[in-house]
Parts: structure tokens; C-alpha cells; sequence
């Protein structure tokens, strides 16, 4: 697969096409990134970026993955501060240990952490210029799926979107890549950039994986998500109990996780069922599971089983690894 399309596949929207195939044509070795909030514990919606970035890496691209952990304490403290550390510390050890589990090459992959340079004379002057051009109004809503504003907004969460757009000249990034949530806040970012001197990203957003309970997967929602570290009998309790209605495929996370992740890692899905139910089947077309789910040829409770075990397996070394980490857990989420 040419590499243009690599990067393509399994993706919502690219701004723009034709900028990222003439960035391809012109530069051997583009530089991408990937922002992430140092809150909540990671849930298995985080699944889908990180196989994303694999392919990043496979077209040849030198990829950062942004620890922001001021973005976390900005949006609403949804980190304390005294938690920043060892929150952050958490994330990159749990990030290696999925890129391992998913034996994805990282050795063109490194790890940076927002308050490494997001205090730095050139960094505060750029977000200032920009605070300048731009109404907190416009502010606001660039980053309304994003921040966590309230009633009675505090100033950090209209600094979160100029920070993130000053992220990308600071990182010396070509592509920003996320999840369609932050897709204002980028749109934001391509409009501000060349105002104060700087060239506007080209940006490739994946789908948000629907929570179990419908809607979007979020870190704040236990109920909503599946931890990676959750045990395996923990994992098949969340995902018989989520919500997945027979033939239906609307906020339907089960089906949308298969969609978005097991298919484009395994490119297939066994369903082990008794021959009375049809027996076993196996499934290497996603199209062809979503017909049969939607003709009621296949049933949510075999489908739930099938995805319990192919996360089971997936991230038991994760477990293993954590089960050793306890110290750093509970530093991180007391």
C-alpha cells in the first residue's frame, strides 16, 4: 500500500488531500503528531489512534506523542496539579506497553511532555499574538467537544485551543492527527498559524469510538469505557452489559470497535457459537459481519464474547505489566 493511503485508511477526514500528497511527494520523512490530556485512566477508545499511528510510522513518518499535561490541569483541573508527574509517567508507560502488545515498530517514536517547552519565551509570545486575533467566543467553540467549560468558564479552557495550535510550530510538526473531536479546535489552528508566521497543518482525524452506553467513550465515564488495565473478568462483565441491540447498528460501541479497531489490526473476527446458532464462523470482511448483525444472522451476545476475548488477549500483557506498577498507580489515581 502506497503511502498516501496508509495513511488514509480507517480515517474520517483528512485537511486536506491534496496538501498531504504533495508533503508525501516532497519530504522523505514528514513529521506527525498525536496530543493527549494526561487524565483520566486510558480506556480502550485510545485503541484506535495508537494502531492509527502505526501507520504513520510504516509510511515513514518521525512521530511525537504530546504528554500534555498542562492541557490536563487547563481543562477544568481534571488533573490536579500535584498529579501532573505521575499521571504523566503513567500514560507513556501504558502507551509502550499497547504499542508492544500491538508489536508495532516504535523506533521512530518518541514521547514529550507539554511542560517541557510549553513555557518558553517563543511558545508564551505566539499564544499571546494569537489571543490578539481571535474572540473568546471563537474560542469557546473550537474547543467545545474538548474542554470541559461549565457554567462559569475559567480562563484555562479558552488558553487550551491557542496552546494546542502553538504545539504544532513548537513540535516543528507537518501532520496533526486526532480524533474528529479536536477537529475545530485544528480548523482553529490552520486559520491562526500563518497569521502569525507560521504554515497551517495538515490534519487526519479518526472516528470517536461510541461508549458502551452509547454516545462518546470518555475517561470521566466509568460506566462509558473499558480501562486497559480493567481484569478479564472485568472486561466480559462491561462488554455483555453494553449496549449492542440486536440488528441495530446505531451508538452501537461493541460493533464500532470492531469496525475501527479489530478489523483493521486482525483483519478478521472468529465467532465461536454452538452448531445449534450456526456454529462457528469466521468472519475477514467487516461488511460482511454488519449484514448479518443487521439481518439478525448474527447475535449480540456472540459477537460480545467474540470482542471480550480478542481484548483479553490483546491486553493481558499490559496487565501483566502493571500488576508490577501498583506503586505508580496509585501515585497517579489515589
Amino acid at each position: 500500500m502506497d503511502r498516501f493511503n496508509l495513511i488514509k485508511r480507517n480515517t474520517q477526514e483528512i485537511l486536506t488531500e491534496g496538501e498531504l500528497k504533495k508533503l508525501l511527494e516532497e519530504k522523505e520523512y514528514p513529521t506527525a503528531y498525536w496530543g493527549t490530556a494526561t487524565t483520566g485512566k486510558i480506556h480502550i477508545g485510545y485503541l484506535i489512534p495508537l494502531l492509527k499511528i502505526a501507520d504513520f510510522l510504516k509510511a515513514g513518518f518521525k512521530f511525537k506523542i504530546l504528554l500534555a499535561d498542562l492541557h490536563a490541569y487547563l481543562d477544568d483541573q481534571k488533573s490536579p496539579w500535584e498529579l501532573l508527574d505521575a499521571r504523566s509517567v503513567y500514560y507513556q508507560e501504558i502507551i509502550s506497553a499497547v504499542f508492544r502488545a500491538l508489536k508495532i515498530d516504535t523506533s521512530n517514536l518518541i514521547f514529550v511532555r507539554g511542560s517541557d517547552f510549553q513555557t518558553n519565551r517563543e511558545y508564551t509570545l505566539d499564544v499571546l499574538r494569537m489571543s490578539t486575533l481571535v474572540t473568546l467566543s471563537r474560542t469557546k467553540r473550537a474547543a467545545a467537544e474538548v474542554v470541559r467549560f461549565g457554567e462559569k468558564p475559567k480562563m484555562g479552557g479558552f488558553f487550551y485551543p491557542l496552546m494546542q495550535t502553538e504545539d504544532i510550530p513548537a513540535l516543528d510538526i507537518d501532520v496533526a492527527f486526532s480524533g474528529v473531536d479536536q477537529r475545530q479546535i485544528y480548523v482553529l489552528s490552520r486559520e491562526l498559524l500563518p497569521e502569525i508566521g507560521h504554515k497551517k497543518p495538515i490534519c487526519v482525524f479518526t472516528p470517536m469510538l461510541p461508549g458502551l452506553t452509547g454516545g462518546k467513550m470518555s475517561s470521566s465515564d466509568t460506566k462509558s469505557k473499558i480501562d486497559l488495565l480493567d481484569s478479564e473478568k472485568e472486561i466480559e462483565k462491561k462488554v455483555n452489559s453494553a449496549y449492542c441491540k440486536e440488528g441495530e447498528i446505531k451508538d452501537n460501541g461493541v460493533l464500532a470497535f470492531v469496525e475501527h479497531f479489530i478489523f483493521p489490526f486482525k483483519g478478521k473476527l472468529e465467532i465461536k457459537r454452538p452448531e445449534k446458532f450456526g456454529g462457528d464462523k469466521n468472519y475477514h470482511d467487516f461488511n460482511v459481519l454488519k449484514k448479518d448483525f443487521i439481518m439478525k444472522k448474527l447475535h449480540p451476545m456472540d459477537l460480545k464474547k467474540a470482542v471480550a476475548n480478542e481484548l483479553n488477549e490483546l491486553l493481558e500483557p499490559v496487565r501483566k505489566k502493571f500488576s508490577k506498577r501498583e506503586d505508580l498507580l496509585k501515585k497517579a489515581y489515589p
